[in-house]
C-alpha cells in the first residue's frame, strides 16, 4: 500500500479527464417493478459480492435467510458482472460502469457509487426506507457516516465503513525539540512549520527529515494557494494562467522545502540512497502518513519501537478525496425495495472485517458494530480521539469539480520541478498549462458519450441449484479466475440444460497443507489439474478410456500421443490433456545460413547441438558471436541437457528422493554440459547463482547479447526481444551493442533438441482435466470436460492440446502469428512420448526434501577454481543426502537441516526473518 495515496489522487485526476458529468440531474426513478405486498409474500432478492469476499457473505445470507424465510437472498458474482469480453473495453464514465452494477443485483456493496450517481434512477433512496422502519436505529451510526452518502433530498448508500487516513508523528522528536504535539484541526501552514522546525541537517547532509507528504506536494500546494484566496478546484481551467506569481511562488516554496529534506515524497526514486520507509524506521523522520505501508525486511508490517502519535490530516478540501466510505445500495430498479432494505440493513449490523484484509483506519460506521468488534479498546486514547474527529468533521462524497484539470497540471508541473532541480519554475507550470490545455480542447472536439441514466430492470439471477431432472456435477475452481469458468459453464448449460456445473472454490485446510490430484479429486466430481501426477495419485482418479471408447463422436486422434502418454499409467489415461506449454529452440536464422547449417531439428542429439554451436561462433572480443547462450542463467539448460544423457540428477520419490549426483552417466552429462563454457568456448563462462551473497543477482548479459544479434542458440519461449530494454546487473556495465535491425532480427523457433530420449516432463507444462474415481457422475464429468477440452479463452498464453483448437480461428484470432507457430515446434518435440515418472523429472532437485546449493556449489568449484569434478560432485552428494535424510524426521526445517549439515552452508534456506525460503539454483 506504499502508492495508496497516488493511486487515489490518480483516479481523483483521471475522473476530471475523462468522464464528462451529466447534464443535470434525473427524476429519482419509482421502484423497478411491482413493489412487495405484505411481508408474508416470499420474495428473491440479489446481492453482488466478490469472489474473495463470498465466503464472509454466504454464511451471513444463509443466517438472514433463516431469519427472514421469506425473503431468499442470491449472491451474484461482481467478478462476472465486471468482467468485460476481449476487444470490449470497460465503460469510461463512472455511472456507466455502476449501471453494470445496479443492473445486475438489487443490492450491492457501494465501490462503484460516486456523488454524481446520487438522484438518478440508478439507485434506490434509501430515506423512505429509513423513515419507514420503526426498528431501525439512526444514531446508531457515527456521525458523518450517514451524511457521507446524503445529498438531494435523499440517502442513497447505507454505510459499513468509513476510512480516513492520519498522520504519524514521532514523539521523541517532538519532545526534543521542546515542540507540542500537534492536536485536531491543526493548518498546512503549521504542519510545515513544524517539518521545518523539526528537519536536521549537517552541511549537505539530512540528518532528521520532516515530513513523508503521501500526496507528493499536492495537498499543501492545494492549500498554500487557498490560503491566498485562490480555489483551485473549483477554477475554470481554460481561465486560469498557472504561469501567474503566485502560482509560481507556491511551487518553488515546494521545490525548496523538498530539497532540504523538510518534505519527503512517499517512495524511493532510481538512484535515490535513502529509501524513504527505512528512514522511518530508523527515527529519522518527523512525521509520515499511516497509508505509506512500511514494512519489516521479511515483508510483514512494521511496528514503530518509539513512541508515536496521530492526529487527523489537516483540514483540506481536498481530504474528501482521500478518505472513503464503504456501504450497501439499492438498484433503483429492484422490485422489491422492502426485502431489499431488510437485507442491507441487517447486514450494516454484522461485523465482516477479515483479519488477512486488515486495512489501517477502517472504522465501522455503526457504533453496535464497533462494540461488537472492540474497536475502540483496540486503540489508545489518541488515536480513538483522531478518528472520532475524523468521523465528527465527515462531509458528504465529493463531486468532480472543474479544477481537477488544472490539480492534474499542477501536479505534472509539481513532478517536473521535483525531479529536476534546475528546471524552471514558471517553464514547467507554462507546459503543464499548455498540455492541460490542449487535452480539454481535445476532448471538446471528441466529447465523450453522455452516460446512460435510463430506468434500470434488475436481471434475474441465474440459477443457484440444478433444474429439476438434472444432473449436478462439482468442478472445484483450482488456478482459474471463477468469472471465466463461469462463462464457459453457462455456455456449456445452454447446450446440456440436463447437467448442472456446480463450480467451487478450493479451500485450504490444515489437513491439506498442499493441493495435489488426489486431494482435489477427493473434494470433487471433476477438476482440472497442472503438471505430472504422482504415484499418489492414480487411485483417486478415473480412467478415462472406457469413457473415450463408448463415445464414438470424440476425435481422439485430435490429441498428440505423447500427450495423452503424459497423464497414462499401466494402460489407463487418468487426463484429458487441455493446454500446453514448453520451451523451443529459438536461433537467429541469419547466422545459420552463413554458417551453411540447416536449421534445427527435433532429433538433434547433443553431440548435433554441439557441432552447430561450433559453427555458429566466431570472432572475438566485443564482435564475438557465440554459438549458443543460456538465457537467464544455466541452472535451467542444464537439467535439459542432462536428461538427453538418459541421466537424472535425482533418484527416488517422496520421502525416498535421493541426489544421484555421481552416477556415471549423470556425471558425464554435468561434465558435456561444462565443457561447452570451459572447453569449446562456444558461450561465455557459465556463473551459476546460489549462494544468497552473490552479488548482482541473476546475471543479465546473455539478453543484452541477444539483443545485439551476437548469439546463434538458445532455449526459451519464443521471445523476440523487441522494443524490450534490458536492465544491467547491479555494478556491471550498461549495454552498449545497438538494437537489431528487422532485417537481422531473423529470429526463428525450432523444437527442442531432444533427440532419441524424449521431453523430461519438467520441460513441458501440462493442464490437464480429470474425473474423480470416487464420483457417481462419471458420465455428466465427461460431458463437461470434452466442452472445456474445446475452450479457448483460459488458455492463460499456453497452446491447445488439441490440434484442431490449436489451428481453429478462435484461437489463431487471440495470439501473435509467432505464437500460433509454436504449436508445429510443439508437435515435433512430442514425437518421442514424454517421460512421465517423478523419479526422472529435473524439478524433483526443488523438492522440500532437496537443496541443489551443493550441486552448484561443486560446479562452480569446478568451473571457477579447477576443482575436480568427480570429487566434488562426490562432497555435494553426501551433504545433499544427509539434508534429504535430515528433513524425512518429524518437525523437520529447512533451515535448520541446512545449517546441521554443513555449518558453512550460505543458500537460501534460511529462517524467515533471515531470507525468504528459496531453493539454491531457484530460477524464477
Amino acid at each position: 500500500m506504499q502508492h495508496t495515496w497516488l493511486l487515489v489522487l490518480a483516479t481523483v485526476l483521471l475522473v476530471s479527464c475523462g468522464m464528462p458529468q451529466p447534464s443535470g440531474v434525473a427524476t429519482p426513478a419509482s421502484p423497478g417493478g411491482t413493489p412487495s405486498t405484505g411481508q408474508n409474500q416470499p420474495v428473491t432478492i440479489s446481492f453482488a459480492v466478490w469472489e474473495y469476499e463470498r465466503s464472509v457473505y454466504q454464511p451471513l445470507a444463509e443466517r438472514f435467510m433463516s431469519e427472514h424465510p421469506n425473503i431468499k437472498v442470491v449472491l451474484v458474482p461482481l467478478d462476472d458482472i465486471m468482467m468485460f469480453e476481449p476487444g470490449n473495453n470497460a465503460p469510461s464514465n463512472p455511472l456507466d460502469q455502476l449501471r453494470r452494477v445496479v443492473s445486475a443485483a438489487d443490492t450491492a456493496p457501494s465501490f462503484a457509487v460516486t456523488q454524481e450517481a446520487f438522484g438518478t434512477p440508478l439507485l434506490f433512496d434509501l430515506k423512505p426506507l429509513m423513515d419507514a422502519d420503526a426498528t431501525f436505529q439512526r444514531d446508531d451510526f457515527f456521525p458523518g457516516t450517514i451524511e457521507r452518502y446524503t445529498a438531494k433530498g435523499g440517502v442513497w448508500a447505507l454505510p459499513r465503513y468509513h476510512s480516513a487516513p492520519l498522520m504519524v508523528y514521532n514523539r521523541t522528536l517532538f519532545q526534543n525539540a521542546n515542540l507540542p504535539e500537534p492536536r485536531p484541526g491543526w493548518t498546512w501552514e503549521e504542519a510545515l512549520a513544524v517539518a521545518e522546525r523539526l528537519t536536521e541537517r549537517s552541511g549537505a547532509t539530512t540528518l532528521i527529515y520532516g515530513f513523508i507528504e503521501p500526496s507528493s506536494g499536492v495537498l499543501p500546494l492545494l492549500e498554500l494557494l487557498s490560503a491566498q484566496g485562490i480555489d483551485v478546484l473549483n477554477a475554470a481551467p481554460m481561465e486560469t494562467d498557472l504561469t501567474a506569481p503566485e502560482y509560481v511562488a507556491v511551487v518553488e516554496r515546494l521545490r525548496d522545502l523538498y530539497r532540504r529534506g523538510v518534505l519527503v515524497e512517499p517512495y524511493r526514486h532510481v538512484g535515490r540512497a535513502d529509501d524513504p520507509t527505512q528512514l522511518v524506521r530508523e527515527g529519522r523522520v518527523a512525521i509520515w502518513s499511516d497509508m505509506t505501508y512500511i514494512s519489516n525486511d521479511d515483508g510483514t508490517r512494521w511496528t514503530p519501537d518509539f513512541p508515536v502519535g496521530r492526529v487527523p490530516f489537516p483540514a483540506s478540501a481536498l481530504m474528501q478525496f482521500f478518505t472513503y466510505s464503504e456501504g450497501f445500495i439499492i438498484s433503483g430498479g429492484t422490485a422489491h425495495p422492502e426485502a431489499a432494505w431488510r437485507w442491507i440493513e441487517w447486514l450494516s449490523r454484522q461485523p465482516t472485517e477479515q483479519p488477512e484484509y486488515e486495512t489501517i483506519g477502517r472504522i465501522p460506521a455503526r457504533q453496535s458494530v464497533a462494540q461488537q468488534t472492540d474497536f475502540w479498546n483496540k486503540l489508545d486514547p489518541q488515536t480513538a480521539e483522531a478518528y472520532r474527529w475524523t468521523l465528527a468533521n465527515s462531509k458528504p462524497a465529493p463531486e468532480s469539480p472543474s479544477g481537477f484539470a488544472i490539480m492534474s497540471a499542477l501536479s505534472q508541473a509539481m513532478q517536473t520541478a521535483l525531479s529536476d532541480p534546475k528546471a524552471n519554475v514558471r517553464q514547467a507550470l507554462a507546459e503543464a498549462q499548455r498540455q492541460m490545455q490542449e487535452s480539454i480542447a481535445q476532448q471538446e472536439l471528441t466529447p465523450t458519450p453522455k452516460p446512460n441514466l435510463n430506468p434500470v430492470v434488475v436481471a434475474t439471477p441465474e440459477p443457484q441449484e440444478a433444474p429439476v431432472g438434472a444432473t449436478t456435477i462439482t468442478f472445484i475452481l483450482y488456478g482459474y479466475n471463477p468469472a471465466e469458468l463461469r462463462r464457459i459453464a453457462r455456455a456449456f448449460r445452454e447446450q446440456r440444460p440436463d447437467i448442472f456445473v456446480q463450480l467451487q472454490p478450493f479451500e485450504w485446510t490444515p489437513d491439506t497443507p498442499q493441493a495435489t490430484a488426489a486431494t482435489l479429486a477427493q473434494t470433487s466430481d471433476c477438476f482440472s489439474w497442472s503438471g505430472p501426477l504422482q504415484s499418489s495419485d492414480y487411485p483417486a482418479l478415473l480412467d478415462l478410456r472406457p469413457l473415450i471408447d463408448a463415445d464414438p463422436a470424440f476425435p481422439r486422434d485430435d490429441f498428440l500421443p505423447a500427450l495423452l502418454a503424459y497423464y497414462s499409467n499401466g494402460g489407463r489415461l487418468y487426463g484429458l490433456p487441455y493446454a500446453i506449454s514448453m520451451r523451443v529452440l529459438s536461433y537467429n536464422h541469419a547466422a545459420f545460413e552463413a554458417a551453411g547449417l540447416q536449421p534445427p531439428h527435433a532429433d538433434w542429439t547433443p553431440d548435433d547441438f554441439l557441432a552447430a554451436a561450433q559453427a555458429l561462433t566466431k570472432g572475438d572480443g566485443d564482435q564475438r558471436q557465440w554459438g549458443y547462450i543460456p538465457l537467464g542463467g544455466p541452472q535451467a539448460d542444464l537439467l535439459f541437457f542432462v536428461s538427453q544423457f538418459g541421466a537424472s540428477l535425482t533418484v527416488g520419490d517422496g520421502k525416498d528422493l535421493r541426489p544421484n549426483y555421481t552416477d556415471p552417466r549423470t556425471v558425464a552429462a554435468i561434465r558435456w554440459y561444462l565443457d561447452l563454457s570451459a572447453v569449446h568456448k562456444v558461450t561465455p563462462s557459465f556463473k551459476f547463482h546460489y549462494r544468497r551473497d552473490d552479488p548482482g543477482g541473476f546475471e543479465t548479459r546473455s539478453f543484452e547479447l541477444l539483443q545485439s544479434g551476437r548469439v546463434g542458440m538458445w532455449l526459451g519461449y519464443g521471445e523476440t526481444f523487441e522494443n524490450v530494454a534490458f536492465i544491467p546487473a547491479e555494478g556491471g556495465p550498461a549495454p552498449t551493442a545497438a538494437p537489431l535491425s528487422p532485417v537481422a532480427r531473423d529470429i526463428r523457433i525450432a523444437p527442442l533438441p531432444v533427440g532419441k530420449a524424449g521431453l523430461p516432463p519438467n520441460e513441458v507444462f501440462v493442464r490437464g482435466l480429470f474425473i474423480s474415481a470416487k464420483t457417481q457422475q462419471a458420465q455428466a464429468c465427461w460431458e463437461w470436460i470434452k466442452f472445456l477440452s474445446g475452450d479457448v479463452t483460459v488458455m492463460y498464453g499456453d497452446m491447445p492440446a488439441r490440434r484442431s483448437i490449436a489451428q481453429s480461428d478462435a484461437f489463431l484470432k487471440q495470439v501473435p502469428p509467432e505464437r500460433a507457430r509454436m504449436f508445429e515446434a510443439f508437435r515435433a518435440a512430442l514425437a518421442v512420448p514424454v517421460r512421465t515418472t517423478v523419479t526422472s523429472s529435473a524439478n524433483a532437485i526443488y523438492s522440500p526434501s532437496h537443496d541443489s546449493y551443493w550441486l552448484f556449489q561443486a560446479l562452480s568449484n569446478t568451473l571457477e577454481k579447477g576443482a575436480n569434478l568427480e570429487q566434488e560432485l562426490a562432497t555435494a552428494q553426501r551433504f545433499a543426502t544427509a539434508f534429504a535424510e535430515c528433513m524425512n524426521r518429524d518437525g523437520a526445517k529447512a533451515a535448520r537441516c541446512a545449517k546441521q549439515v554443513d555449518p558453512d552452508y550460505k543458500g537460501y534456506n534460511v529462517e524467515e526473518e533471515e531470507m525468504p525460503i528459496r531453493p539454491a539454483g531457484y530460477v524464477p
